[in-house]
């Protein structure tokens, strides 16, 4: 390899992976007249916000209240009403990513390779499962078994009781890669996982059997850096249909059950879609906005007024699809013409800490500078 390719490679590398010195000033907002009333609900403080990447972590809203860990290892539940803590558990754990919750139990993966079950009632460990690499996305929870993808490319599935190894794989990793993983889910049976090569798959829950296998993502191109094909962002499964979206450009849709494809559109992405009803939402590599029909992919409208925002994974709250920015602002964004109608700052011109996750009346962020905010409207 040339020196040149090679600092070529190395400097896209620390693109990719967010190098914050790197980021160009955010462009200005394009001007908007308010059309929604965006205020915040309540905000309350915890011990710390996140890690090294704002996806990676997630809040849980279920049962009235908000379930997370802060990257100092504490596990919080928050009432999703006013703020108010309902408990919190403060562990010597480092977390690499977010939350998944099965009643009273709470998981997560750390950057020393755990995967670690907690319950939030007893103030306990009740296991901690030693894993081949960091754990970089959060796990998959159902009928009692857990799946969970590391950065070397293992996707394990656990006893979710005791932590055991039930089955594992692994998929080869290119020689460069988006740092990241896709969150693994487990529906009607199957495990659906995406891959740094680009690949989705899908194994039975049971015994790990593959099957079937699709390439959302193709590497293409002379250069390694050209041919990134991960497949990094959320996947969603919906009504029998599995999207998922690749690195270099590929947004697809297949059926869960034989990884038939039904529709396939060109998407540059490195963050999930949001799924409601016949209406997906995506955000591309330049932060277009793009609504599509999510049955066939055809598509319904494209907003650019916040391009090279940096937009993360959308959000459907109430009447609108919410997007947030590199800055901490929220935008609403009008379902059926896609017009934004309201910019808000979430908490004193921060980024999100967390994908956004809402319920029918909150919009619920966690920001790095150790806030949880509601939004509402």
């Amino acid at each position: 390899m040339s020196k040149s390719l090679f600092f070529i490679i190395l400097f896209a590398t620390l693109i990719i992976q967010g190098c914050s010195n790197s980021r160009p000033a955010l462009p200005g907002l394009p001007s908007v007249e308010s059309k929604v009333k965006l205020k915040t609900a309540w905000r309350a403080g915890v011990d710390s916000g996140f890690g090294e990447s704002s996806e990676r972590f997630n809040l849980v809203a279920e049962d009235g209240s908000l379930f997370f860990v802060t990257k100092k290892g504490t596990i919080y539940e928050l009432g999703q009403k006013n703020g108010k803590k309902k408990g919190s558990f403060s562990t010597s754990y480092k977390p690499s990513a977010g939350v998944t919750r099965h009643g009273d139990v709470l998981y997560f993966g750390t950057y020393d390779a755990q995967f670690v079950a907690v319950s939030l009632a007893s103030q306990s460990v009740l296991w901690e499962k030693v894993l081949s690499s960091e754990v970089l996305s959060e796990a998959s929870y159902a009928a009692g078994k857990l799946a969970i993808q590391t950065s070397d490319g293992w996707l394990s599935v656990l006893d979710a009781e005791t932590g055991d190894t039930l089955w594992r794989t692994k998929e080869d990793l290119p020689s460069l890669t988006v740092r990241g993983t896709s969150a693994p889910i487990i529906a009607d049976g199957k495990v659906v996982a995406g891959f740094a090569d680009g690949k989705l798959k899908a194994f039975s829950l049971q015994g790990g059997d593959l099957l079937w296998s699709y390439d959302v993502g193709k590497p293409e191109g002379r250069y390694e850096i050209e041919r990134l094909s991960d497949i990094d962002g959320r996947l969603v499964v919906k009504n029998g249909v599995v999207y998922a979206v690749a690195y270099n450009g590929t947004l697809a849709a297949l059926s869960i059950e034989s990884g038939r494809p039904l529709w396939q559109r060109s998407i540059p992405s490195s963050v999930g879609v949001a799924v409601r009803g016949e209406l997906l939402v995506a955000v591309d590599m330049k932060s277009k906005v793009i609504a599509l029909n999510a049955k066939n992919g055809t598509e319904v409208w494209e907003n650019a007024n916040l391009v090279d925002r940096d937009l993360i994974t959308p959000e459907f709250f109430q009447d609108y699809v919410a997007v947030m920015d590199r800055g901490g602002y929220v935008h609403l964004l009008d379902l059926i013409t896609g017009e934004v109608v309201v910019h808000k700052v979430a908490d004193n011109d921060v980024p999100s800490g967390s994908r956004m996750v809402a319920n029918d009346k909150r919009l619920f962020i966690l920001t790095p500078n150790s806030n949880v905010t509601a939004l509402s409207y």
